[in-house]
């Protein structure tokens, strides 16, 4: 005979009132949890009601206040499969989190169409963190389309102090060269305010591009050093002028 604990007996009738939903996603919870092997069992005979509209609130929930790394995974990739833009306010701030759930989250993201993913890493831009920022600049640059929706914010993040976002985020505005991507880099170029190394680097990423448009940005930012009172327009001028 099995004998169980006061404690268990009581999460068992706990669950057992829940509705099958709640049942099965705090059985999965719990067996994530624990590092139960038996959780993928559990998630492919439940899958119908574990990837519900029903059982989304509990996957947000779990995803935004769980305290275990796992069961955040987890719920991640259900909200992915379940593909309700309610969860994107989620899926954003656990790009913040630690970097398993980081991944998990942009899965999720990358899920949505290409347009949606573009609008969340743009947000992710201004809110994140340093880790979330350089990840979201990265899918930007794998978008097939709906990059472009999110210039205006790397331009920002194209000004940053922090040598790595810059830096990342002018290599991000390349991969999408269209003319407005183009002109941002360039306005680092031209930023008094930056570093003689970063406005350099706006210069030489304009300079690989290759196109018309940075063809074009190349021109206009020696037009603008040749009228700046800065110590390093010299210098940059001429980088500018032997790309042409």
């Amino acid at each position: 005979m099995i004998r169980r604990s006061p404690l268990v007996l009581a999460l068992l009738v706990t669950a057992a009132c829940g509705t099958p939903v709640e049942n099965a996603s705090q059985e999965l919870i719990e067996q994530v949890r624990l590092g139960d092997p038996l959780a993928q069992q559990t998630y492919a005979e439940n899958l119908e009601l574990l990837e519900s509209a029903e059982a989304l609130p509990i996957w947000i929930d779990a995803l935004e206040n769980d305290d275990n790394d796992q069961v955040k995974q987890w719920a991640a990739q259900i909200i992915g499969n379940i593909g309700d833009a309610a969860a994107l306010p989620a899926l954003t701030a656990a790009m913040s989190d630690s970097r398993g759930v980081r991944d998990a989250a942009v899965a999720a993201i990358r899920q949505f169409d290409d347009a949606t993913a573009a609008g969340v890493f743009a947000q992710t831009l201004s809110e994140g963190t340093r880790d979330a920022q350089v990840a979201a600049l990265s899918q930007l640059s794998r978008l097939e389309t709906g990059a472009d929706l999110a210039v205006g914010a790397i331009a920002v993040t194209a000004a940053s102090s922090d040598e790595l976002i810059a830096r990342t985020s002018m290599d991000t505005l390349s991969d999408i060269a269209n003319e407005e991507a183009c002109a941002a880099i360039a306005a680092v170029a031209t930023n008094a305010g930056l570093t003689a190394e970063m406005r350099a680097y706006a210069i030489s990423t304009l300079g690989r591009i290759q196109n018309d448009a940075s063809a074009a940005q190349i021109d206009a930012v020696v037009a603008a050093l040749q009228d700046a009172d800065d110590d390093t327009a010299a210098d940059l001028i001429a980088q500018a002028r032997s790309l042409r």
